[in-house]
């Protein structure tokens, strides 16, 4: 039997330290580092590439966007999951499982 997913609002998105970002006006501007593409965040996203450190879980994230922006928590919830995903995808973000002591101690 393989062993339990993660719970995906557990896990923990974390900035690919290779990626350069800036933070100009308000807006955050992130480069990728395989092919040195920009990509502009709108605030929602910035809001949470700036949380995405690692410490946090999804859910914790999606807590703080939905006191930032006054959404319910379902909403925030569900951007934030759509914006991992997608940054996920771009290797703009990493996801991290287990606590973060665990990460630290491994």
């Amino acid at each position: 039997m393989s062993a339990p997913q993660p719970v995906v609002e557990s896990v923990r998105p974390a900035q690919n330290p290779l990626a350069a970002w800036r933070e100009m006006e308000g807006v955050v501007v992130v480069i990728s580092p395989e092919d040195s593409v920009l990509h502009e965040l709108n605030p929602t996203a910035g809001f949470i590439w700036k949380h995405a450190t690692g410490e946090r879980s999804m859910e914790q994230i999606a807590q703080l966007l939905a006191l930032e922006f006054d959404v319910d928590f379902r909403t925030a919830l569900a951007d934030t999951h759509e914006l991992v995903k997608d940054l996920v995808q771009k290797n703009l973000l990493h996801i991290r499982s287990g606590s973060p002591a665990e990460v630290s101690r491994g």
